[in-house]
């Protein structure tokens, strides 16, 4: 399934995580790092305290979904997981159910994130291993200071023309793949 890959500020968001296992443990490593406040519904759950996440430890039930802004359905039970998926949808939340295309409204890209530069690589849930494949190699590929140029750039921003503030850029993220002896 094609994907456009949104880039949407989520800081201070709210995000409900259904599951308590590795997977739900990968979703929110992802999402802790962008602000977002997490909420972990399960009964049994691994630990959750590096990503400051609320843990419930109880059922799921739609109520919880009241607040929320977003959703991640990641138990070992795919009949739960779409039914979270359909409370969200009814009340206009996206949700991702983790492992199953159908019932998500978004996908975790693989992703490189390197100061205020985030890259996101998304297989359109065809084939995660894809994706992080691929951020593995574009990963070698990219200068290490890239958080470094974005700052620098940012300042250049509207104080020239566009075409000339490109080149310029440029001229930036080159010097960075040079400083570490990387071509463009």
């Amino acid at each position: 399934m094609k994907a456009f890959p949104f880039m949407r500020p989520v800081a201070g968001k709210t995000c409900l995580i259904v599951g308590g296992g590795e997977g739900a443990l990968r979703k929110a490593e992802k999402l802790y790092p962008f602000g977002v406040r997490l909420f972990v519904c399960a009964p049994e759950c691994a630990d959750f305290s590096a990503f400051g996440a609320n843990v419930l430890r109880e059922k799921y039930r739609p109520r919880l979904l009241e607040g929320i802004d977003l959703a991640v359905a990641a138990t070992d039970d795919k009949a739960l997981n779409a039914r979270v998926a359909e409370d969200c949808r009814a009340r206009g939340i996206p949700v991702n159910s983790v492992d199953d295309v159908q019932n998500c409204d978004f996908f975790f890209p693989a992703l490189i994130s390197r100061g205020e530069v985030t890259i996101g690589i998304s297989t359109g849930g065809a084939s995660p291993a894809l994706a992080a494949v691929l951020r593995e190699y574009l990963e070698k590929c990219l200068p290490e200071d890239l958080a470094e140029v974005a700052p620098q750039a940012e300042k250049l921003r509207g104080t020239m023309p566009s075409q000339e503030y490109k080149e310029r850029v440029r001229r930036l993220f080159a010097a960075a793949l040079q400083r570490e002896g990387k071509h463009e």
